[in-house]
């Protein structure tokens, strides 16, 4: 790779703008012959699996249910919820804090005797075929000290988990097994699937999801940032929002494996770095110099941009910084021994500091970079991959590959990957900031983008229907507009 080269491309590729609010440009640069991965789901703030709420399980006792939500049902219609076997006179519980809006004491009919408990946000939760039959009998005397208990009346305030009637098989259920039959509605009254909010309510797992989502609600706006880029291993550029296309590697013949990019202040280019420090500019990225002819001790892991764009810094596994352009050399950890390799690196805002970051979460400080914290005294179960700065240089973010979020000083907690819920989820690789730093996204190793707080969502490389791309390793953000 040789120094100084500074690359253009005359064609941008396919250029795709999808309709509705969330704006997503892309364009494909390359497919990569090698770390193939299939194209997936995506997230878009973490939601992967079927719509759920947090429920309370509505039946006290044993009881069997299957995903029958859309079932065909007599007289063309579909099953709007789903039901819950069990013995007659089971308790039943109401599934959330609400206040029960519709009571129903006539056991005929297609529902029976039947309640409807809504919530502060307007969600509806439908009990239908309650009991209407003496205790040890098929009576159909509907006795109401044996329908819904004492409490219960229409207008009447319950909590979650407390018994609110009997589970039974009035209505058309009285051919079948006893049954509740359980609806949760929208606050439009179109009905969700329960199955997923039956599961988790159980501690089950529902399709991919096994436990609810437990990130803090965000506020995602497009005024957090215009866009972004992701890289693939081989040099493959994907943008998304604002973010135009300037050029990549994608087709070319590499000396070194690609490492990192960095966007340049004005959001009109980016810097692309090898693994032998040697630099690729595009739109307006300046080359200021590159360790292509140095004889490393360790390879070069990524690279940062000054506030001015008018330099960069590399730094290499051992911590070795090396300053191009307008950026200073502030001090390294070149010559320390470390216990775990330097895995990332952020520039204060001033560029007259900047943190650096090992795999076990120790963090250094150089110039006027302040030291908030680290893990380094923590057990973590996934080593630390990336870390960011937050506004003002009050404090940080770092990222493990798992993608366990630490937030440190000033930076505020927004959500990780492991608390969205998923059984599994992918590698996280990169973490950057909202303008705000009420934010951030995560990249994953798949080509997943992940929104936390008011991070909005433009699309992901795993997103694009493509069967196969180089995984994504690193990630960065275009300034807000």
């Amino acid at each position: 790779m040789g120094d100084g080269l500074r690359l253009k491309t005359a064609g941008a590729g396919p250029d795709t703008r999808p309709v509705k609010s969330v704006k997503r440009v892309f364009r494909v640069v390359s497919l990569a012959l090698t770390g193939a991965l299939l194209f997936g789901a995506f997230p878009v703030s973490g939601a992967w699996a079927s719509e759920y709420r947090r429920i309370h399980f509505p039946v006290a006792g044993p009881s069997s249910y299957g995903d029958d939500f859309g079932d065909v049902r007599s007289g063309g219609r579909t099953h709007e919820g789903n039901d819950i076997f069990g013995a007659k006179l089971q308790p039943l519980l109401s599934a959330v804090d609400g206040k029960v809006s519709f009571l129903r004491a006539d056991s005929t009919g297609l529902s029976g005797n039947m309640l409807t408990i809504t919530d502060s946000e307007g969600w509806q939760y439908r009990y239908i075929h309650i009991n209407n039959d003496s205790p040890g009998t098929d009576d159909g005397a509907n006795p109401p000290e044996w329908t819904l208990t004492p409490e219960v009346f229409l207008g009447a305030r319950v909590s979650k988990g407390q018994h609110i009637a009997y589970l039974g098989d009035s209505g058309n259920a009285e051919s079948t097994a006893p049954h509740l039959h359980f609806e949760i509605n929208r606050p439009d009254k179109t009905p969700i699937n329960p199955w997923t909010s039956l599961r988790l309510a159980q501690g089950l797992h529902a399709g991919n999801r096994c436990a609810y989502d437990e990130t803090p609600k965000g506020n995602a706006s497009q005024s957090s940032g215009a866009g972004y880029w992701a890289m693939g291993a081989d040099g493959g550029i994907f943008s998304f929002g604002d973010a135009a296309f300037h050029g990549s590697t994608g087709g070319m013949r590499l000396n070194q494996q690609l490492v990192g990019m960095a966007g340049t202040p004005s959001g009109n280019g980016y810097w692309l770095v090898a693994s032998d420090g040697g630099i690729f500019s595009f739109g307006d990225a300046q080359f200021f110099g590159s360790t292509g002819d140095i004889s490393l001790a360790k390879p070069i892991i990524g690279m940062a941009s000054t506030p001015s764009g008018n330099g960069y810094w590399l730094f290499a596994a051992d911590g070795g910084i090396f300053s191009f352009g307008d950026a200073q050399f502030f001090g390294s950890t070149g010559s320390m021994t470390l216990n775990r390799p330097i895995v990332g690196m952020a520039p204060t805002s001033t560029g007259k500091g900047y943190w650096m970051v090992a795999s076990d979460g120790g963090v250094f400080s150089f110039g006027d970079a302040a030291f908030f914290g680290s893990t380094g005294n923590i057990v973590l179960a996934k080593p630390i991959a990336a870390m960011a700065p937050a506004p003002k240089d009050k404090g940080y973010w770092m990222v493990a590959s798992d993608g366990g979020v630490f937030a440190f000083g000033g930076a505020a907690y927004h959500g990780s990957l492991p608390a969205v819920g998923l059984c599994t989820w992918p590698e996280a690789v990169s973490i950057e900031p909202t303008s705000s730093g009420e934010g951030y996204w995560v990249q994953a190793k798949d080509g997943s983008t992940w929104t936390f707080g008011d991070a909005w969502y433009y699309g992901g490389v795993n997103a694009l229907g493509l069967l196969q791309f180089a995984p994504t390793i690193d990630f960065a953000v275009l300034p807000a507009s």
